[in-house]
């Protein structure tokens, strides 16, 4: 029977959001939109996170509430889910592309920023830690990748990590895929989830993103009492 295999991917993905809120600071007419757009959401998160880490190594649900606050507007949930599906979106029904659009989003922040606030609970977070590489490309398509890496304060090898954004009818930039050393976000979910559709079914799969939202919730809920013990 097949079982998410997410504790493995932590340290990975986890590069993810931590390189969103650590954008260096570039001058606003010298990079193109996307990038640019990162960049400012990253320095308003990077400040906030350090002010409120005391707050966050005592209660994780300070880390949650900044990332949906902030983090998630720039990401594109519906884009991301449909990219994950893949053929088995069209195959789904309206509701259940609701309903895992839901699911997997909060997955996606619970898993994540717990992540995060596992991260902080032994380290503090350093300016200098991202760097980027020039823009390739001309922007006049409606996807654009920025590129990056993340540079371990610790001397080992800096670990590569790619953007994927997508510009909407709405006119905004929002984040679809990642990818760390060349592993996608998307593509490692689309494979657990294809796995689970092909052999249980779409509203088995619904299931298991509840009770996995559902135990991460719980997690939670023992490190605070933990913490306040």
């Amino acid at each position: 029977m097949p079982t998410f295999n997410f504790s493995n991917r932590i340290e990975m993905f986890f590069s993810f959001f931590l390189s969103l809120f650590l954008f260096s600071a570039v001058n606003a007419h010298e990079v193109p939109e996307p990038q640019r757009l990162m960049e400012e959401t990253s320095a308003q998160m990077i400040k906030m996170f350090i002010e409120k880490t005391p707050e966050i190594r005592k209660n994780p649900e300070v880390a949650h509430q900044l990332i949906r606050e902030n983090l998630v507007p720039k990401i594109n949930f519906k884009l991301m889910s449909r990219w994950v599906l893949g053929r088995n979106w069209k195959k789904a029904t309206p509701e259940q592309r609701t309903a895992f659009t839901k699911e997997f989003k909060e997955l996606v922040i619970k898993f994540y920023s717990r992540a995060f606030v596992q991260y902080l609970q032994k380290n503090d977070l350093k300016e200098g830690i991202i760097s980027f590489k020039p823009y390739r490309g001309q922007l006049k398509s409606k996807y654009a990748t920025v590129r990056s890496q993340i540079n371990p304060p610790n001397g080992a090898e800096p670990i590569k990590v790619n953007y994927d954004l997508y510009h909407s009818k709405s006119g905004i930039w929002q984040v679809y895929d990642v990818s760390v050393e060349g592993i996608s976000l998307v593509t490692t979910y689309r494979s657990s989830f294809k796995e689970i559709i092909s052999q249980k079914g779409m509203d088995a799969l619904l299931a298991d993103l509840k009770d996995k939202n559902s135990n991460l919730n719980k997690t939670v809920e023992t490190e605070q009492a933990i913490e306040k013990s």
